[in-house]
């Protein structure tokens, strides 16, 4: 079994040991914090009761280490517990502090229980670079309903128009719908032990998507999520990619605060409509990227103002009447330039709202029916219609998000030789 069944099997057998203090399994009762599998040696963190006495934690430690040795295709067991304040991510900073420095001593490798943790503020935020990977851009939104997987999925194909050698993660946990967007239902192979992202429009693509089944309910606690996602971003074959883009869960709630520690973001953008309620949202969603030490790029306003199909055949039709009645014709073209643009869900709020949370605005995309018509046939307006409004909005938005986070210099648009060193 490779090391992605291993983990489903554990997180199915964990499931059956029973929290003795509550009478539920480990993960009812919000224990189980985090599992990771790595060449089948599994590290399981459990968040249990300051007040759990030593015995209850021992008897705990063994239930959980002899679930998980039975199942099949594990070979080595560590259980972490750890309290509410304590940081369960201490050993390993500890660890990788001493790695670092040769004049440090190595570590015993624990077992069982390597008992509570040094306390800390808050778990780390990943800043071990994905190899072969020039920037990690995330896409997120306050709120759903904003149109967030479409601009992640036209903004990498603009990025691709401009050169740059492209991917992108669709982690929507909720409602992937990457793979609708452009029209592709595989299944990604596995090759040296990672997996092999597909591609479509000459870009890479990966997606929670292509693991589940149509209509199938997402019921995912928080340590399976962030497990998934830790393996989408270490165990795919991502090398020799200019732009990661990301595509985030909607919304603020303990899913997402994982997610984002986990992904290591060069920089977050933020989309709203221009509507009052958006707003609201997308300030949160902006705030919590800054308490993770993320930086935000900026907010970008889609649905700005709707798209009448209809006005370049009534413009035409003005054009023939002004032979006939002028005056006519230029009272039909004061209303038409009059209503060419209909703001819909307000004007102007996206870059009022950057203004006021002191973030860039980074542009407009428009309320257009061809937006939605070809997001829906799997070919995105960027593809579809390359000389569209809709497709300049979202090359306008590539340039300036590479603009904001240029690649290394020497790494890679096909430009030059492509470098797998990148900042932290």
């Amino acid at each position: 079994m490779d090391d992605l069944n291993i983990k489903s099997a554990v997180i199915d057998a964990l499931a059956a040991v029973t929290d003795e203090s509550s009478g539920k399994s480990i993960i009812d009762a919000h224990l189980l914090e985090a599992v990771d599998v790595k060449d089948g040696v599994v590290d399981i963190k459990l968040k249990v009761p300051a007040d759990l006495s030593k015995d209850a934690r021992w008897d705990l430690e063994d239930n959980v280490a002899d679930a998980v040795e039975a199942v099949e295709g594990v070979g080595d067991v560590n259980v972490h517990m750890f309290t509410e304040g304590e940081n369960p991510w201490a050993e390993a900073e500890a660890e990788a502090a001493k790695s670092k420095s040769p004049a440090a001593p190595a570590s015993p490798s624990a077992k069982k229980g390597s008992g509570p943790a040094p306390q800390q503020p808050s778990p780390p935020k990943a800043s071990e670079p994905l190899k072969g990977v020039g920037r990690v851009i995330a896409v997120a939104s306050g709120k759903g309903g904003v149109g967030k997987s479409t601009v992640a999925v036209n903004l990498a194909l603009a990025l691709q128009k401009l050169g740059y050698r492209v991917g992108l993660l669709d982690i929507d946990v909720y409602g992937p719908s990457v793979p609708t967007l452009l029209g592709i239902n595989e299944r990604p192979n596995v090759k040296n032990k990672q997996i092999v992202p597909l591609e479509v429009h000459n870009i890479r693509l990966m997606s929670l998507g292509f693991l589940m089944e149509d209509d199938s309910p997402v019921i995912w606690r928080g340590p399976i999520v962030t497990g998934i996602v830790r393996q989408f971003l270490q165990d795919v074959d991502w090398s020799g990619t200019d732009y990661l883009i990301i595509d985030m869960p909607p919304g603020t709630g303990d899913a997402q605060l994982s997610l984002a520690q986990t992904v290591p973001v060069d920089g977050a953008v933020v989309v709203t409509t221009p509507s009052d309620l958006a707003l609201i949202d997308a300030a949160r969603g902006l705030r919590m990227f800054e308490t993770l030490n993320v930086d935000v790029l900026g907010i970008v306003e889609n649905m700005s103002w709707y798209v009448w199909s209809g006005q370049s055949q009534m413009t035409a039709l003005v054009q023939e009447l002004r032979g006939k009645d002028a005056a006519l014709a230029d009272k039909f073209d004061a209303v038409l330039q009059e209503h060419a643009r209909e703001y819909i869900f307000g004007r102007g709020g996206g870059q009022k709202e950057a203004e006021r949370l002191e973030t860039a605005f980074l542009g407009h995309i428009p309320l257009d029916g061809a937006v939605r018509k070809a997001g829906d046939s799997g070919k995105p307006i960027v593809i579809a219609e390359p000389d569209s409004p809709a497709t300049d909005a979202f090359l306008d938005l590539a340039r300036t998000i590479a603009d904001a986070r240029p690649l290394e210099e020497g790494s890679g648009t096909g430009k030059g030789v492509f470098s797998f060193m990148k900042k932290k």
